[in-house]
């Protein structure tokens, strides 16, 4: 619908513009018409300075040679505009084709405002989406709800007023709001582990709150260990108090309940370099590459990786990811254990190789 409509205002745009194009351009003028233009404006001075020497002549005064060749030259320019071809009859200062091109045009700009105000009100969402990511749309939606949702929950003061206020912030990214809406939710509902690990989640920003924060997150771990949100949320709280064993246990808990979530990758990545341990090559992939050539090597703005000839070379393979090649970009800051794990997952253990 929205491509049809976007068709419509395009056939109608350029209509108008073909309407309105003699009104913008200057008149066209043929030689002759330029001409004859020449010779009324000489004429026009002539008969004047014929007048003048004239009555110059009646006061016995001027020169009456001068007279004679004003009067010779006036008879050659009247003989010369008599010789040329009848002036076409036009609109005076092109008054009937602007008359007659502003009836429809003025007609089509009504008609596009029209248009513009159908699409706005149906199809406005689709316009105001276009080029938008699935999450970005998804906050954009929850902004729109806020003023609704926030006044309905400071009108009845319910538990699941405010619960809808929370998630409506929370997808929203108003992380702030959101904490404010799921403490309101707590007062009644105590072990709601949502609650509960969000309003931790916001209070790890604070410096002298952080320490409750991880106390919540964990409390909700405990209350609903099957959460992929709440061994995530976990799991970045204990990284952020330096626990990267056990935060990386949580973040292998998250990627066991929710495997399409590539949410966790960049913290593990991030986490077993601290502690030194074996770094997941598929996590290393889908931090760098994955944007390119897709999470499963199925090619994006980069080409597909199975089947590329490098695969199954990885020397080869290491110095394309330092070096980069054919435009792709390099990587030289992948290098040691996070080079060897990458190496290692794109030649051996890739599901798609």
């Amino acid at each position: 619908m929205s491509v049809l409509l976007g068709a419509l205002l395009a056939l109608a745009l350029i209509s108008l513009a073909l309407l309105l194009r003699p009104l913008l351009q200057p008149a066209h003028r043929a030689p002759g018409d330029l001409r004859r233009a020449e010779l009324e404006e000489e004429r026009d001075l002539l008969l004047a300075g014929v007048a003048e020497l004239q009555a110059e002549r009646e006061r016995g005064e001027g020169d009456p040679a001068t007279l004679t060749r004003e009067k010779v030259r006036l008879a050659q320019v009247l003989h010369e505009l008599d010789s040329l071809p009848a002036a076409p009859a036009r609109p005076q200062s092109g008054e009937g084709q602007g008359r007659s091109a502003l009836i429809p045009g003025v007609a089509l700009l009504l008609g596009v405002a029209a248009v513009l105000g159908v699409g706005t009100l149906i199809l406005f969402p689709q316009w105001r989406n276009l080029g938008l990511s699935p999450r970005e749309i998804t906050q954009l939606d929850q902004v729109g709800r806020l003023p609704a949702l926030r006044q309905a929950a400071e009108t009845s003061g319910k538990a699941g007023d405010f619960r809808a206020l929370a998630d409506a912030a929370w997808d929203a990214a108003q992380y702030r709001e959101a904490a404010q809406a799921y403490a309101q939710v707590l007062l009644t509902e105590r072990d709601n582990p949502k609650a509960l690990r969000r309003v931790g989640y916001a209070l790890l920003d604070s410096r002298d709150q952080a320490q409750n924060g991880l106390t919540l997150i964990a409390r909700a771990a405990l209350l609903d260990p099957q959460s992929p949100e709440g061994q995530l949320l976990y799991g970045y709280a204990l990284g952020l108090f330096g626990q990267y064993p056990q935060a990386l246990e949580h973040l292998k808990a998250h990627q066991a309940l929710a495997p399409d979530s590539r949410e966790a990758d960049d913290l593990i990545v991030e986490y077993q370099a601290k502690v030194g341990g074996a770094i997941d090559g598929r996590a290393v992939f889908t931090q760098n590459c994955a944007a390119c050539h897709g999470a499963q090597g199925q090619g994006g703005t980069g080409p597909a990786l199975a089947g590329a000839p490098a695969l199954n070379n990885p020397a080869a393979l290491r110095a394309i990811v330092l070096n980069g090649a054919s435009g792709m970009p390099a990587f030289p800051q992948l290098e040691g254990k996070q080079l060897d794990a990458l190496t290692t997952y794109l030649t051996k253990e890739a599901a798609w190789r």
